[in-house]
């Protein structure tokens, strides 16, 4: 393995980590101050349900580009709907915590 790659990994890891500890970390303070009830579950749920929904219509749009002819290796197509997955469900709970 090249250095880079080491690097990479190593990136994925702490990011990974991260983020687990992130979510675990927030979790812990909603609970202390009574975050966790059936609105936060209700919003969750819609959100998640969204962002699926967002993803679904991109994965078609993408699959439309790849029949015109756009040419899309397999890790910067699988990086866009990650991306897209991700920001549709923040968007979409940033949205159900305003709406409801």
């Amino acid at each position: 393995m090249e250095w880079d790659q080491i690097l990479g990994f190593a990136g994925l890891l702490v990011g990974a980590s991260g983020g687990l500890l992130g979510l675990w970390w927030g979790r812990k303070k909603a609970a202390e101050n009574r975050g966790l009830d059936e609105r936060y579950a209700s919003i969750m749920t819609r959100s998640f349900s969204s962002a699926w929904k967002i993803t679904l219509i991109s994965m078609y749009a993408l699959f439309v580009l790849l029949l015109l002819g756009v040419q899309l290796a397999a890790l910067p197509l699988l990086s866009i709907l990650l991306l897209i997955h991700l920001f549709g469900w923040t968007c979409s709970t940033f949205y159900y915590n305003f709406k409801l």
